[in-house]
């Protein structure tokens, strides 16, 4: 019967092995103990516990003996009668080991004087005799486990035989004792030969030991206690190898830790053959309780229904999926007739057909019923339920839920009539063809016809190579036919050409009919027209790939043209063009007469170069050309670039017409030679680089790359990879040099960035800085510079003296026009926790030149934060004086440049005078910067300066 599960699942399984981990330190600490007790009662002045003679003395022996008896006993016992299911394959080994090692044990406790004596007189030699026998069977017992040997046949032979040989060598004793060497003089105690086996059987127990439990594992229990029991029996031997008496406190210590050895013995083979077998069987109980479980879930989980009926059609069992049909508690229905379970409606179906379940019938049934949430639909199967004599005691009955399967099918229905009529609209609007499994066209719409110009008579019974245009490759169709002749739907664009020649794109959908085989048997192919898409298409990618001013090439182009040239095997080159000072063109006339002298350097450009040379617009005034084919060598190739690159230079540096004036703008030309399968990036930092050379030799010039300009540009990649690093590992420094009052008081510092490389060591700020600034690295030490002079800001804040300096940070143009600008500034001052009005940006008057507007609106931001601003470097640069006067700046710092001659120039003397009258009317602050003597000191403070800053007062250092 199925009854509902009233039982959990555990939780956890227990291991019926034994555990895994074994407490190897607690064993250790055991071991080392038992070594240190042995050695400590061994070197300890000899001691008796008993007179040689008393009669207490054999009475003990006898005890501790008899327990090592009474254990191996136990073994034999328990290895005897172990479970047929557990037997362990050792057990006969067992039995034959612990059989002979217990009479010859038996027979060492009767050897002691005072103790009956057969067949020989008792005394310490004959005991010494037994003691050895037994320990050399134990240590041959534990050999012949440990070497997997098996003793086949029943068990009492091996008991017989132990037991034959036990009663052989106590016949022999006598005879055996005679021709071997003494091993115990009564009057010396024991011989050097009993000191030395005493040793040996130490150091073999030892061993053994050693070796069982590196055998031990969790399908070997009975190693790690037999290796605990050797172990124990090795450092026994060693109470022996002094002997003197059999009374002394060490030898009775030994019996003790035989007896304590004896003790893991008979646990082991409990552990092997009682205790495991026990937990087995508990785990096997769990186990059924689990798969009870699992059979019960499974019949719960079980997306159908299930009934269970006895034979008068009362409900016994029912799953889940019942409760949710019915809406009720199967508790609450357990023992009614199935028609009270059921609907009204179902069970009049229902009931002939479990009657005829009953009598051995198995029934289907399909039916549906109305219920609140609309129509049902169930099928049920019923077969008859037996008893273990194969009679029927009731009926299984299984229930689906067919409802979304048969309202599926009504609107299958409805979408059949539904696609008739779609049908005739995919007609009416797309283009449409019907072929066969060969590609042969058995139909066509008249759309087909209308976009090809044929008729449909000369259509059907073609193919469509009729209309094929030749612009796809053969590749392309057979991807095609790979694709719907394995039965999968194909989509791509593809070019037919009409009667006429006129061609024409469609986008097209070929979905194949499987038949019964799985094969397609027909395939439909669904068209649109997208000729005017494609070539819309056609002007975008033509857009893309060129610049909208100057009709050229854009940089994507020259990339794909790059790429396929330094893969090709020919000798071709790379040129790079920048305008000479095109920036004052625009800042002069406009940027519309700019753009105006753009166009006439492509004309230009156009005119000079080869059909078959590539000509790019990078953007701005720099260009670039890729020649292609240059020559037969590389010599020829070389002089080839040489050449054009000159003719270029030559027509580019003639005279231009912009609206009424006439200027003259030069180029320089940067040029690299391509070298099959070199990185198209490097080729273009080769090219930048010559063209930056050209820059530096005058403008106006043609300059290749060398392997002198590879050797800058790797010294410059490796300072650049260094600089990356900097930051992580703490080279970056900061200097702060003192700014001075009118009476040398300090009353600030500027904070100067210094780099101290591990090996280059101090490198100057100029040589790096402008490094950053091209590679965008200044942002990230820019950030570093504020924070850590805010921390010191924050950490003058207790000290009554510098708590009022400020400190000056140096902001580049990079900085200041980067979006989070501001919003960096104010996360650095929160963070830092930092006094705002005591940090000073200095700006240089190059920010002047791009975008102003913003940079007013950022400082003003960051003035009502508290923020202060200075100009430096004044008097260098190109300022607007309007906008200078907008400026929100503090203070202008004057260059010292204008400090360096003050006392030999009078230019440089009327310049700082201009400067200190345009502040006063400024109302800002004036900083003589690079004021190295006094009597540069001297002159300022005469024409009214009352800041200052330089060597004089002291050189950038670190704060100590």
């Amino acid at each position: 019967m199925i009854e509902e599960n009233q039982r959990h699942e555990p939780t956890t399984q227990e291991n019926p092995r034994y555990p895994a981990t074994r407490p190897w330190p607690r064993l250790a600490a055991g071991g080392a103990l038992l070594i240190v007790l042995m050695l400590g009662v061994s070197y300890y002045p000899k001691f008796t516990l008993f007179d040689a003679h008393s009669p207490l003395l054999p009475v003990f022996h006898f005890t501790l003996d008899a327990f090592s008896v009474g254990v191996s006993a136990l073994v034999v016992i328990t290895a005897w009668h172990t479970s047929d299911v557990h037997r362990s394959p050792l057990a006969n080994s067992l039995i034959l080991i612990f059989t002979l090692v217990a009479g010859l044990d038996l027979m060492h406790a009767f050897s002691y004087s005072g103790m009956p004596s057969f067949p020989s007189p008792n005394g310490t030699a004959k005991a010494i005799f037994f003691w050895l026998s037994a320990r050399t069977v134990e240590l041959l017992g534990f050999f012949l486990l440990l070497s997997g040997v098996r003793l086949p046949g029943m068990h009492y032979r091996w008991f017989l035989l132990s037991m034959a040989m036990s009663l052989l060598v106590l016949l022999l004793e006598s005879h055996i004792q005679s021709w071997q060497p003494a091993l115990f003089m009564e009057d010396r105690g024991g011989t050097p030969l009993n000191t030395q086996l005493a040793y040996l059987f130490c150091a073999a127990y030892l061993a053994m030991a050693a070796w069982m439990a590196h055998a031990a594992t969790s399908e070997q229990p009975l190693f790690v206690s037999f290796a605990i029991a050797s172990f124990i029996l090795g450092i026994g031997e060693l109470s022996f190898t002094e002997l003197t008496s059999t009374a002394t406190g060490d030898v009775l210590l030994g019996h003790v830790y035989k007896v304590f050895a004896y003790f893991f013995i008979f646990r082991g083979v409990y552990l092997t053959s009682l205790r495991l077998p026990y937990k087995e069987v508990l785990a096997s109980r769990r186990q059924l309780e689990q798969e009870k479980n699992k059979y019960h879930s499974l019949v719960n989980a079980l997306p159908i229904g299930l009934i269970q009926l006895d034979a008068d059609l009362l409900l016994r069992f029912a799953n889940p999926m019942i409760e949710e049909n019915l809406g009720q508690r199967i508790a609450a229905l357990r023992g009614r007739h199935i028609s009270e379970v059921l609907p009204v409606e179902a069970a009049k179906q229902i009931l002939p057909n479990l009657r005829n379940a009953l009598q051995g019938a198995t029934v289907m049934l399909d039916y549906g019923y109305g219920s609140s949430d609309g129509q049902v639909y169930r099928h049920v199967t019923a077969v008859p339920d037996h008893d273990e004599s194969g009679a029927i005691r009731g009926v299984l009955a299984l229930v689906m839920d067919m409802t979304e399967c048969t309202l599926a099918q009504q609107r299958l229905e409805v979408v059949t009539r539904k696609a008739s009529e779609m049908r005739a609209a995919l007609d009416a609007h797309a283009i449409v063809a019907m072929t066969d499994h060969r590609g042969t066209i058995t139909s066509v719409n008249d759309k087909f016809c209308q976009i090809s110009q044929y008729s449909r008579e000369e259509l059907v019974g073609n193919n469509h190579r009729l209309i094929n245009s030749q612009r796809h490759p053969k590749a392309f169709f057979e991807e095609m036919w790979a694709t719907i002749g394995k039965g999968r739907v194909w989509n791509g664009d593809v070019c037919n050409r009409a009667k006429d020649g006129s061609l024409y794109w469609v986008q097209t959908t070929i979905v194949p009919f499987l038949g019964e085989t799985g094969r397609p048997v027909q395939y439909i192919a669904i068209r649109a027209d997208i000729t005017q898409r494609k070539l819309a298409e056609k002007e975008a990618q033509k857009l893309a790939l060129h610049d909208a001013l100057t009709g050229l090439g854009n940089r994507r182009l020259m990339m794909e043209q790059l790429s396929r040239v330094v893969q090709a095997h020919g000798h071709n080159a790379l040129a790079m063009i920048d305008l000479d000072y095109f920036k004052e063109v625009n800042d002069t006339m406009g940027h519309p007469q700019g753009d105006v002298l753009l166009q006439q350097v492509a004309q230009r450009l156009r005119r000079v170069t080869r059909p078959r040379d590539t000509l790019v617009r990078l953007g701005g005034d720099e260009f670039c050309i890729v020649f292609d084919d240059l020559g037969a060598t590389p010599e020829q190739a070389t002089a080839g670039a040489a050449d054009l690159g000159e003719r270029i230079r030559d027509a580019l540096a003639q005279p231009y017409q912009l609206g009424q004036h006439i200027i003259t703008v030069t180029p320089s030309i940067g040029i690299t030679m391509l070298h099959p399968g070199t990185d198209t990036d490097e080729l273009i930092q080769r090219a930048d680089q010559a063209l930056y050379k050209a820059k530096q030799s005058g403008r106006n010039t043609l300059q290749f790359f060398d392997s002198i300009l590879q050797a800058e540009m790797a010294s410059r990649i490796n300072l650049l990879r260094d600089l990356r690093r900097a930051v992580e590992d703490e080279q970056l420094r900061l200097h702060y040099q003192p700014i001075v009052d009118a009476d040398s008081q300090i009353i600030g510092h500027e904070a100067l960035l210094r780099w101290q490389h591990p090996t280059l060591g101090m490198v100057p700020p100029e040589t790096f800085i402008p490094l950053a600034e091209q590679v965008n690295l200044i942002l990230p030490l820019g950030i570093w510079v504020l924070v850590n002079a805010c921390l010191q800001i924050k950490a003058w804040e207790g000290d009554p003296l510098r708590s009022r300096w400020s400190v000056s940070v140096n902001i580049s143009a990079r900085q200041v026009h980067d979006i989070d600008f501001v919003s960096s500034v104010e996360t650095v001052l929160e963070r830092t926790g930092a006094n705002p009005n005591l940090l000073h940006l200095e700006l240089t008057e190059s920010l002047l030149h791009t975008d102003v507007e913003a940079v007013i609106v950022k400082m003003q931001l960051l003035r009502k934060r508290g923020v202060r601003f200075s100009l430096d470097d004044f008097g260098t640069g190109y300022s607007s004086l309007s906008y200078l006067r907008r400026l929100p700046v503090d203070q202008l710092k004057i260059d010292r440049s204008f400090i360096k001659d003050l006392q030999t120039n009078s230019d440089d003397v009327a310049i700082v005078k201009m400067v200190l009258a345009l502040a006063t009317m400024m109302n800002v602050e004036v900083i003589a910067e690079g004021v190295e003597n006094e009597d540069q000191y001297v002159q300022l403070q005469r024409y009214g300066c009352k800041k200052y800053q330089g060597y004089f007062f002291g050189r950038p250092a670190e704060i100590q």
